[in-house]
């Protein structure tokens, strides 16, 4: 009997000591190694200078480490996981200069990124890092998240502010803004690409891509787009350097309880929470764009001018998405390239049979755009794949408290010159962008960060 239980105890302990060993077989620390490239045309340039950073998307744990001479970047202890990996590299403005023959006053920024790398086993990963495109007008504001849906304004309060990043004056005539459609699930497929599972625009139907370029990272698909209006002379509304425009959703003081079109009933019940936007400078109104009954939030305040309506696919008014499924182009118009209006539409690549009620998507080259911004939720496992390719936005940025929480992303101050403020703009959202707990209407100090 002794001798029985002798085994049996053994045998126990030996079953302990397998499950014990594959438990740390399971959590065994794995390395990555990244081999970064900087490259623009047949130019290289030295990535020692480059910060990487690597976070686990599961238990939002980071590593952060320095470019080397030969490029190869070794993080050689991880736990195993999905990480979202992100590397910036600024070369300065004589640099850049030297090497590309090409003046700038400013010094340069290139991103790379990864989303959801699987670092499960031990990885070996490049990583190109793309020069990102710096505009005069740049996104200052963005308060897509709305205020509480009981006491504040809902989605009825959102607004997007321009701002005048130059040292020179600048007219509004004919600027874009606009929103990208994308996938709002992670599910894989035929027509998503894989490791992101976005949409892979390159198997849309019927669509058109020019020489060398990529239809997925040469391009944006709007789903929204409004037009600034131009009287011809294209000089009607001038912005100083570091002065700004506000694009209200309704132009209406939100704080205050008001009636809505059809006699309806708007209720204020906590003014603290939202804005007042009668004074913006210009709105997004469809009552005439869509021809039928006007949206019973779609006040039309006739003391604020209407943006034109480019292309809109679907909806009663421009809502952006406060859940932060969403991102945000900014363009002005050129007479050196094709027309907005003239340019091509597609359906999503998972629309297989097209017809007249089949909604497409407005094809913006990204070479149009000036500036763009996208948002995502909160919650990591509430995130969408990302629209925006690298070159636009490195990495998404997000209000900590999410939707309906009054809170307002803004571009935070990169230096100040002779008393105007310069923003930073790295093409990397989430280390160019703070936030407001309230968004702020004033364009006052009060609505800018350091």
């Amino acid at each position: 009997m002794t001798r029985n239980l002798i085994i049996i105890a053994l045998l126990i302990v030996s079953v302990l000591s397998g499950c014990k060993k594959s438990e740390e077989d399971r959590v065994r620390p794995v390395s990555l190694q990244l081999t970064l490239k900087a490259v623009e045309g047949d130019i290289s340039f030295d990535v020692s200078k480059a910060s990487i950073k690597i976070t686990n998307r599961t238990t939002s744990g980071s590593y952060s480490a320095a470019g080397t001479d030969t490029g190869k970047v070794s993080f050689a202890s991880v736990t195993p996981g999905a990480y979202d990996v992100s590397a910036t590299l600024v070369v300065s403005a004589q640099e850049y200069t030297q090497k590309t023959g090409v003046f700038t006053e400013e010094d340069i920024t290139f991103n790379g990124a990864i989303e959801r790398l699987d670092v499960s086993t031990d990885t070996e990963k490049q990583l190109d890092l793309v020069i990102g495109k710096v505009g005069n007008w740049v996104f200052k504001q963005i308060y897509y998240a709305g205020s509480d849906v009981t006491k504040g304004a809902t989605f009825r309060d959102q607004f997007l502010e321009i701002y005048n990043n130059s040292n020179t004056v600048l007219y509004a005539d004919s600027l874009y803004i606009g929103q990208v459609e994308g996938k709002n699930n992670n599910n894989s497929g035929q027509y998503f690409l894989p490791g992101s599972n976005q949409y892979d625009w390159s198997q849309s139907h019927d669509i058109t891509v020019g020489a060398g370029m990529d239809a997925n990272k040469d391009y944006v698909y709007a789903n929204t787009v409004f037009m600034v209006p131009s009287d011809g002379t294209g000089k009607k509304y001038p912005v100083q350097p570091g002065q700004s425009i506000i694009i209200a959703a309704t132009a209406v003081d939100h704080t205050a309880s008001y009636t809505g079109n059809g006699n309806t009933s708007v209720v204020i019940t906590d003014p603290s929470l939202t804005v007042n936007l009668s004074k913006a400078d210009f709105e997004t109104n469809l009552i005439s764009y869509l021809g039928g009954t006007p949206y019973k939030y779609d006040i039309d305040n006739p003391n604020v001018t209407n943006m034109d309506v480019t292309y809109f696919i679907s909806g009663n008014d421009m809502v952006l998405k406060a859940n932060g499924r969403d991102a945000f182009i900014l363009f002005k118009a050129n007479p050196n390239l094709p027309a907005v209006k003239s340019l091509p539409t597609v359906a999503t690549p998972d629309q297989r049979e097209i017809t007249a009620a089949t909604k497409k998507m407005l094809q913006i080259p990204v070479s149009y755009i000036d500036d763009a911004v996208e948002v995502m939720h909160p919650t990591e496992s509430q995130r969408v794949p990302k629209r925006l390719p690298t070159s636009l936005d490195a990495v998404r940025t997000f209000v900590p408290a999410g939707q309906y929480s009054s809170q307002s992303l803004v571009r935070k101050t990169l230096k100040t010159v002779n008393g105007r403020r310069i923003l930073k703009d790295t093409n990397n959202s989430s280390e160019d962008f703070g936030y407001l707990n309230k968004a702020d209407v004033s364009k006052s100090a009060s609505s800018f960060i350091d």
